[in-house]
């Protein structure tokens, strides 16, 4: 069975300048390549051809006998790194999903997937790869057995994830991330944003694609959207959250997909929180924890700092609903964040903040974990000194966490015991 984590998170500059956390403290690096720069645009015209071949398969390197299952144990107060960090043969973002005993690392080549499959139980020692090709943003989706992916032209392309074959089902916004989930056995779904004129002007709204059926617009009238996320909800259901930074505030809403008569049926659109002015890349992702499904959105929380809200929603969708904030030591832009779904009391969260209050600071990854209330406990710095813009986590068979962190000039692979 393919275990799905959250979609990878990070940001992306399709809203306008918005009001900004003024008061936090921050640095605005000149250089190309820094942890708050802005992933690369879509490279190609919406005219132009998508792909639809097959997927492109890669194992690594098999496991030997130095590479047998770790005991992991409960990995202590903190997270304890087990293997790697491996560079990967590749640049650019990545998704992650475990199947079995293997774990599976989805990029994008194009428009169509392709897959790095990973032994959970790694080869002995990293290896350096001998070339890097650059994978196109943003990363592929999983949904089950198949994977939506921006193909050129900025074309939505459903295809499997393994094998060969490929269709377009739609078009998105050339820089704006896609999100996936399973609905029952025979359906998948596709969240996308799309660029459509309404009576106040051009305007950024959600629409799903379910299967390779028509565009519904996901987004309530009024409502725009530059960021979602989709999460299963049991076998037939998904949570749809989106979010749309373009004003002085930044609205979540969030409402239930399901299929009926073979077609997508809607719950109600509800607005479960209001975050305070945005950053330019502001972004989010959505974990599971216990029977609750947590809103993580990094942003300020007023004009002197910034933070993690953490947001639990009720179900049925209540408006206005409370957030729990762990605090960053000063604010970022973009703060890419990723989070596990897989059923627990708790979930894991990945997420990059300065390492200090100081406007220079170096940018870190953290490891922690969220609880069914929202409450956030971290589990360590496990990585420093490294530039990144993407990150996306996962659970092993064994309980290891893997994440998968970079920019679009280097991407690493690491694997550790934290405690459970």
């Amino acid at each position: 069975m393919l275990v799905r984590r959250a979609a990878l998170v990070t940001a992306f500059a399709l809203a306008a300048p918005a009001l900004g956390c003024d008061g936090c403290r921050k640095d605005t690096p000149s250089g190309p390549v820094t942890v708050d720069a802005a992933p690369p645009p879509s490279p190609a015209p919406l005219d132009a051809e998508a792909p639809v071949d097959a997927g492109v398969v890669e194992d690594a390197a098999p496991a030997g006998d130095a590479a047998a299952r770790l005991e992991l144990g409960d990995g202590g107060a903190a997270c304890k790194l087990v293997w790697g960090p491996e560079e990967q043969p590749f640049h650019g973002p990545a998704t992650l999903a475990v199947d079995g005993a293997t774990l599976l690392v989805v990029t994008n080549d194009s428009g169509r997937p392709r897959v790095r499959r990973v032994p959970v139980s790694p080869p002995a020692a990293p290896t350096k790869p001998t070339a890097a090709p650059s994978m196109s943003w943003p990363p592929c989706e999983i949904a089950g057995s198949v994977a939506y992916c921006h193909g050129r032209g900025s074309t939505v392309v459903r295809a499997p994830l393994e094998g060969a074959g490929g269709r377009e089902v739609s078009t998105a916004a050339g820089n704006a991330r896609l999100a996936a989930a399973q609905l029952g056995k025979d359906h998948t779904v596709v969240a996308y944003v799309q660029r459509h004129q309404t009576t106040e002007g051009p305007m950024l709204q959600a629409f799903a694609t379910l299967d390779e059926g028509e565009a519904v617009r996901l987004s309530d009238d009024g409502a725009g959207a530059t960021s979602l996320r989709l999460v299963p909800l049991g076998p037939d259901r998904a949570l749809a959250v989106y979010i749309d930074a373009r004003t002085a505030m930044v609205p979540v809403h969030a409402r239930t997909l399901s299929v009926e008569g073979g077609r997508l049926k809607l719950g109600e659109d509800v607005v479960v929180f209001v975050g305070g002015p945005p950053e330019r890349g502001v972004d989010f992702t959505v974990a599971r924890a216990g029977d609750k499904s947590l809103v993580l959105l990094p942003n300020a929380k007023d004009s002197l700092a910034f933070g993690m809200a953490a947001v639990a929603l009720a179900e049925p969708m209540r408006e206005d609903m409370p957030a729990v904030w762990s605090m960053y030591p000063n604010g970022l832009d973009p703060a890419p964040i990723a989070a596990t779904t897989e059923p627990s009391d708790s979930a894991y969260v990945a997420r990059i903040r300065p390492l200090t209050r100081d406007p220079k600071s170096e940018r870190v990854l953290e490891l922690g974990r969220v609880d069914a209330a929202g409450a956030y406990t971290s589990l360590g710095v496990v990585e420093t000194g490294k530039p990144v813009t993407d990150v996306d986590i996962a659970v092993d068979k064994t309980g290891a966490v893997w994440v998968v962190y970079g920019d679009t000039k280097t991407t690493w692979l690491g694997r550790w015991a934290c405690p459970r």
